[in-house]
């Protein structure tokens, strides 16, 4: 938001995906899923229309972001390990049933002569 001037803020998010979810161009014959932050699953539209709910009257597949972010891999030269392991089978499970119907992981490998590590 910084790049246009808008204050990133949880209101202006909330504003910019209504106005990218409910234009009125034929969003649903060129993307079949969009994956949401958790902020995102609870938003709602100006007209109280739960974003969730909006994407699949459209067709869209709602899906989440899963990982909790990528820190450095202590020892390693570089490398970096994907956090979030450890309670995903319960967020996974809450997601579900929050309507997500796919997710995504972030994990990040540097390839070099050493690395990923043997």
């Amino acid at each position: 938001f910084a790049n246009i001037g808008v204050e990133n803020t949880d209101e202006n998010r909330r504003v910019y995906r209504h106005l990218l979810f409910t234009s009125d161009m034929i969003m649903e014959r060129y993307i079949s899923g969009v994956i949401l932050f958790h902020e995102t699953l609870i938003q709602k539209t100006d007209d109280g229309t739960n974003i969730v709910t909006l994407l699949q009257n459209r067709g869209i597949f709602p899906g989440f972001k899963v990982d909790k972010g990528v820190i450095d891999l202590l020892g390693s030269d570089g490398e970096s390990t994907t956090q979030g392991l450890d309670d995903l089978i319960t967020r996974c499970q809450e997601y579900y049933k929050m309507f997500c119907r796919f997710a995504k992981w972030r994990c990040v490998f540097k390839i070099r002569d050493h690395t990923p590590s043997p």
